[in-house]
């Protein structure tokens, strides 16, 4: 009889427990899902907190757009019926998803633009999980895209800074097969959709930021152009900063990168050649001008010239006044204060100013642009 009642309780026991088993495992789901929404809550929030101490002078405090672009548009968070990807990244010829491209974008900045790179393998001040929730705070907008704030209304110039317009590409003619690799669909890549020619001199193009690529393929071989497409960081070019986008592995196809290679080591096999829309011009005779350089850098985003605040200190008046640092401690504004500012934006941090210029300046500005655009702060009386 004792024998059969340890049967029982043992029994007992082992239901009760499946019981509290199969319980947990139908509570799972929930529980799971409550985790993921208060984990992205707190994404959302700590996004928002970036956006509001970096972004808002430019973007609007509600994504509405003011010297930057609208980012609380249907437009470039929503897929239109029958599309995968919102009609901005369709229009710019994008090959990723809207995370990419956001994340990509606040990361390296925009070139041409006042934008700028804002990640820290970029030289700006971000880590990549601040980047990536920057990107979930606003790709949240997605769920009532400009409706709670009445649409996005047309952009003001504030800060003597006019609103920046997009650059209508330059018509390139009917874009070669993407899945057919060629050396005239390596071009289209190049001057098009891959931005290349941008930041690159080939055959045409005239960007500065990144090194020469006339003989790259004949000096390096095939393999170590690809490599510095899909890992950018790997092997860095002297004297240029590391500003390549990482996103290039994913956003474009394996036909592609080898395409582009293809264009690179034979350009004649692609056409005739046409400059990419909005490479920088050839640089013609005479001193830099300092106000372009600001403007290319992207400084007008964070710094006014006519008194009011920004992101960053005005720039008028400022030079030979004397500045409270973070810390404590005061600097007067002088050239060398000017030059270390640009060249190492953490060192002397203004007071009631968050410390996120970012530290590229030293690497993608020449040293004659740096004076160019410290005599151009001078100017401003």
């Amino acid at each position: 009889m004792y024998g059969i009642s340890r049967l029982i309780i043992a029994t007992l026991a082992f239901v009760a427990m499946f019981a509290v088993v199969l319980l947990a495992a139908a509570n799972e789901t929930t529980r799971m899902e409550t985790y993921a929404a208060n984990f992205q809550g707190r994404e959302i929030e700590m996004g928002a907190d970036l956006f509001h101490q970096a972004c808002v002078q430019c973007h609007g405090q509600n994504g509405e757009g003011l010297v930057g672009p609208a980012l609380n548009a249907a437009d470039l968070l929503v897929p239109e019926p029958g599309q995968t990807r919102p009609p901005r990244l369709i229009q710019k010829n994008y090959a990723g998803d809207l995370r990419s491209y956001i994340e990509g974008t606040v990361t390296y900045g925009r070139v041409g633009t006042v934008m700028p790179a804002w990640g820290q393998v970029a030289g700006g001040p971000f880590r990549p999980d601040q980047i990536h929730a920057l990107a979930t705070y606003i790709m949240n907008w997605g769920n009532d895209p400009g409706k709670k704030w009445g649409g996005a209304p047309d952009r003001v110039a504030v800060g003597g800074v006019e609103p920046v317009q997009e650059v209508a590409a330059q018509p390139m003619g009917t874009p070669p097969p993407r899945d057919v690799r060629s050396a005239a669909l390596g071009k289209y890549m190049f001057e098009g959709p891959a931005g290349c020619g941008s930041c690159h001199t080939f055959n045409g193009t005239t960007g500065k930021t990144g090194p020469a690529l006339d003989t790259v393929v004949k000096d390096k071989g095939r393999a170590y152009v690809k490599d510095s497409i899909l890992n950018p960081s790997k092997t860095l070019a002297a004297g240029h900063a590391n500003l390549m986008p990482q996103s290039l592995g994913f956003s474009l196809s394996d036909t592609e990168v080898e395409s582009i290679i293809d264009y690179l080591e034979n350009p004649a096999a692609a056409g005739t050649t046409q400059a990419a829309a909005g490479a920088t011009p050839a640089a013609g005779g005479g001193a830099p001008d300092g106000k372009k350089i600001a403007q290319n850098a992207g400084c007008a985003a964070c710094h006014s010239v006519d008194g009011s605040t920004l992101v960053g200190p005005s720039w008028k008046g400022i030079y030979g006044t004397e500045v409270e640092l973070e810390g404590g401690g005061k600097a007067t504004v002088d050239d060398a204060y000017l030059h270390e500012s640009i060249v190492n934006p953490a060192a002397k941090v203004v007071k009631g100013f968050p410390n996120v210029m970012p530290g590229a300046y030293g690497q993608s500005l020449k040293p004659e642009e740096i004076t160019a655009l410290i005599d151009y702060i001078k100017s401003l009386k």
